[in-house]
């Protein structure tokens, strides 16, 4: 009996001595109190960590027992580093405020320079096969029309049908 006892206190007490705790925080802005959607809340030397809602709070946990230090950052914002001890009487939402920061991001500058030149006087590289040009010219004159209409930016654009007039358009420029 006694055995069983000892056996139920010492599974009591292992459970009691490895809680997990909680910690609910609230982040807001130290100048005007405005929440700060998506401030990191994180448990030092652990991967432990969560972002705040659109209501600025978080529920960071599991948690060990004992001095834990918990650290809070946001874009713009100084980091904070606070010590808490573990487990915490009852139910504490901590807010937290952050003082924005001083430093700024480097301007990035952005030039262009644009040309007077129309798509129409622009030089075209074309490049062609001697394979290709030595089919070509072997071939009969009903196949040479479809050789141009299922060529790469040719376009053959009838314009009489009674009379078999034709456009060819290379690359989208009359030709």
């Amino acid at each position: 009996m006694i055995k069983k006892i000892f056996t139920l206190l010492l599974v009591a007490f292992t459970t009691i001595s490895n809680a997990q705790n909680t910690f609910t925080s609230k982040i807001v802005d130290s100048e005007n109190n405005e929440v700060l959607i998506g401030a990191t809340i994180l448990l030092k030397g652990t991967t432990n960590g969560v972002n705040t809602n659109t209501q600025g709070s978080a529920i960071l946990e599991n948690i060990p027992n004992g001095k834990q230090t918990i650290i809070v950052s946001y874009i713009g914002y100084q980091e904070r580093e606070m010590i808490y001890t573990f487990p915490q009487a009852g139910l504490v939402v901590h807010e937290i405020k952050l003082t924005p920061s001083d430093s700024e991001i480097d301007e990035i500058i952005i030039e262009a320079t644009r040309s007077n030149r129309t798509v129409a006087n622009l030089p075209t590289r074309t490049e062609v096969l001697t394979e290709e040009i030595d089919e070509a010219a072997s071939m009969e004159a009903s196949k040479i029309s479809h050789l141009i209409t299922h060529s790469t930016g040719i376009q053959v654009q009838t314009t009489a049908a009674g009379s078999n007039g034709a456009v060819v358009r290379i690359q989208g420029l009359n030709g």
